[in-house]
């Protein structure tokens, strides 16, 4: 047994008494009791750092340990769906404390971030499975930011080479949009986090204020103006900088994204543009022999940032993407000690810093006299309601929509497709002013109620049937599906007369019904083509870049107007060929390559659980057709839903089914729930094929 050194020792001593039960390390049950130990510390190391950066207990820490086989270079993965953030951890364990990354390790690294990121989730072990429905909502979220932690136990210090091999992987993350940050902790921050504690959260900071002042009545308080070097104190200490505050940064927002730009644009401005910080600490201590009249350092004990979350955040954004530009920027600062302050005195302080509201630019859309009209022409033409102010609830779906859903809608309807790119960014840029922006372009010639509603309804149906086909699909295809909705919108936009949605008596609903028929060929066109022209690249920032979203657009134009058959995707990217693969050939294929099932045989749905059994028969009993289909031999969507006329394969069908009644359905087979009258389930009409072809 190799000799740790004391302070390697404090490390281990913590991880044992903080993750001991709860790290699974059953795939270590035959081996020895020192290697056994060795991969406990490695995985404990990474809830560590889960916990640490995303500021969760150690059970959730825990839970987001993959780490063995088939986790691709991943130890660990955590999703806090509020922000929205994907944090993505690569541990090393040392007993010398000299733990390092070596390009191997980042290479695999890389793909295993792009294996998460193309929605092959069925390749990670089972430990993984378990978050599949975090991660993929996570993924589809605008504006998520994904933090990728290398944490080792020795130098944060990496070799050149391995550092440029990450650094490109966070830069493809990060085209055409900030999306992706890379972040290294070593031995020393581990031992601050053992010596301090991580479960009381506050940290220790030095802070320079110029031109300073204090309070020292009726409880010591300084004040002053600090350079960005705020952008330090989250580089270092993360989420933990929030702790007593009411909510966390809240990443790439409106109100952040200009915090970020003012910063870079117009630096010397951002202090007359920005409210400030609050930080409250046990102690505040002003170091004499280094302070003067102008400036002024000081050591704070037990900190916690309880205001000003979303500028430290944006400032350290800024500063990590143009630091030249964010320089000479400067912003306000309050240092309150609560060392002779009244027990309540900080949550008082919490609340009072944190209970004004923010005004939006969404909010002065309000005052636009554009919106009031389209507002009255909802009421009047349609008797639907249209919600412009932000904090009124939204109609239900049948009863209207907001005026963000309309903007949205109005992004993928314009001829130009970098629109929808945009949209699908963030939809912060759906309200920018002037002569060239969003708003003026979407809102400018007031559209009527009936063009918005009509194309609302459009972009509802892409998402709907979207939906249905991601269940059928796996891998790239699968998030071309979920991250491709805007642009398939656009593209069915493209594709429909648009000139007669202001007409009140056109015939809007056979129309839609017709558009939407072809939204599955538009996403296998789409699907291959991204293949095709960006095969390397993530498939997130693809439909957030306008170029591209441009280029695809143009591609999938002339293959739809040229008539060609779909080239035929990968059988990889098949839903239930990804579930089984590596085993047996799938029912479906098995019963439609056979003809074991006539075309018209009538078939029925019965539940897989207690919990299903439960939750669907009410819903079946409404309308019986909902767990009727009738088959047709066709190996991609063999069931035709007695519901609704369409076609979908068994599992697709029935996870929409499951959804319909607020089921979890991500992992079903739909096989196994259908069933011809007397002769047994899909899955075991189809082993007894296999049966026959084995006699």
């Amino acid at each position: 047994m190799s000799r740790m050194s004391l302070q390697v020792r404090h490390i281990a001593n913590r991880l044992r008494n903080d993750f001991s039960g709860l790290i699974d390390m059953s795939d270590y049950m035959h081996q020895s009791e020192f290697e056994r130990d060795r991969a406990f510390l490695s995985r404990a190391l990474t809830a560590l750092t889960l916990q640490d950066l995303a500021g969760v207990d150690a059970a959730d820490a825990a839970a987001g340990v993959i780490d063995g086989h088939d986790d691709h270079g991943i130890d660990g993965v955590l999703v806090d769906p509020t922000l929205p953030q994907l944090w993505i951890v690569q541990a090393k364990w040392s007993d010398n404390g000299r733990a390092s990354l070596d390009q191997a390790a980042a290479l695999k690294l890389h793909r295993g971030i792009g294996k998460l990121l193309d929605g092959e989730y069925y390749d990670f072990n089972s430990r993984f499975q378990t978050l599949i429905e975090g991660v993929d909502n996570a993924i589809n979220t605008a504006g998520i930011q994904i933090k990728i932690v290398v944490a080792l136990l020795g130098s944060a210090q990496i070799s050149p080479q391995v550092k440029d091999d990450l650094h490109r992987t966070v830069q493809e993350l990060n085209d055409p949009i900030p999306l992706a940050e890379l972040v290294i902790r070593g031995i020393e921050h581990f031992y601050r986090i053992v010596v301090s504690g991580v479960a009381e959260a506050k940290v220790d900071l030095e802070a320079r204020l110029e031109s300073w002042g204090h309070h020292s009545e009726p409880y010591l308080a300084y004040y002053g103006t600090m350079p960005v070097i705020v952008a330090d104190w989250y580089a270092t200490h993360g989420e933990r900088l929030f702790a007593q505050n009411i909510r966390r940064s809240l990443g790439l927002t409106e109100v952040n994204r200009k915090i970020r730009t003012t910063l870079n644009e117009q630096s010397g401005h951002f202090w007359y543009f920005n409210n400030g910080i609050t930080v409250l600490a046990d102690t505040v201590d002003k170091r004499p022999g280094r302070s003067t009249r102008t400036a002024g350092d000081f050591h704070l004990t037990g900190a916690s940032i309880v205001n000003g979350a979303q500028t430290v955040k944006s400032v350290h954004d800024a500063v990590r993407q143009d630091p030249e530009s964010a320089e000479s920027g400067r912003v306000w600062v309050r240092l309150i000690s609560l060392k002779d302050c009244p027990p309540d005195f900080a949550q008082l302080v919490t609340e009072a810093t944190n209970t004004q509201n923010q005004v939006e630019a969404r909010d002065f859309v309000s005052l636009d006299k554009n919106q009031a009209r389209i507002r009255d022409d909802f009421m009047l033409s349609l008797q639907r309601s249209y919600v412009v102010k932000r904090g009124e609830p939204d109609p239900e779906p049948d009863a209207g929509c907001s005026v963000v859903e309309a903007a949205r809608a109005l992004a993928c309807a314009h001829p130009d497709p970098s629109y929808a790119a945009r949209a699908k960014q963030d939809s912060s840029v759906l309200w920018e002013t002037g002569t060239r922006g969003t708003y003026e372009i979407l809102f400018g010639h007031p559209p009527s109620a009936y063009r918005i509603w009509r194309i609302v309804q459009l972009v509802r149906g892409v998402r709907e049937r979207l939906q249905v086909e991601k269940d059928d699909r796996d891998g790239r295809a699968a998030q071309v599906a979920a991250q491709g909705d805007l642009l398939i919108a656009h593209l069915l936009f493209r594709q429909t007369r648009l000139e007669p949605l202001d007409d009140a008596q056109y015939d809007w609903e056979s129309q839609l019904d017709g558009a939407l028929s072809q939204v599955g060929t538009i996403l296998d066109w789409l699907t291959h083509r991204v293949d095709a022209a960006y095969a390397g690249a993530f498939i997130p920032p693809t439909f957030r870049d306008p170029q591209r979203c441009t280029a695809l657009a143009e591609l999938v134009l002339g293959d739809l107007s040229s008539g060609r058959p779909v080239p035929e995707l990968p059988s990889e990217y098949s839903a239930t060929s990804a579930s089984t693969r590596g085993r047996r050939t799938n029912a479906v294929i098995v019963l439609v390559d056979s003809g074991r099932i006539d075309d018209g045989t009538r078939l029925e749905f019965r539940p897989g659980t207690g919990t299903e059994r439960g939750a669907i028969q009410p819903w079946l009993a409404v309308d019986p057709r909902r767990g009727e289909a009738t088959w047709v031999n066709n190996r991609g969507a063999p069931l035709l839903w007695a519901a609704d006329g369409r076609r979908y394969s068994p599992s697709g069908l029935a996870k929409h089914m499951l959804r319909q009644v607020g089921l979890n359905a991500k992992a079903v087979q739909g096989p196994s729930r259908w069933f011809v009258h007397g002769e047994g389930s899909l899955v075991e009409l189809a082993d007894q094929v296999r049966e026959g072809d084995r006699s």
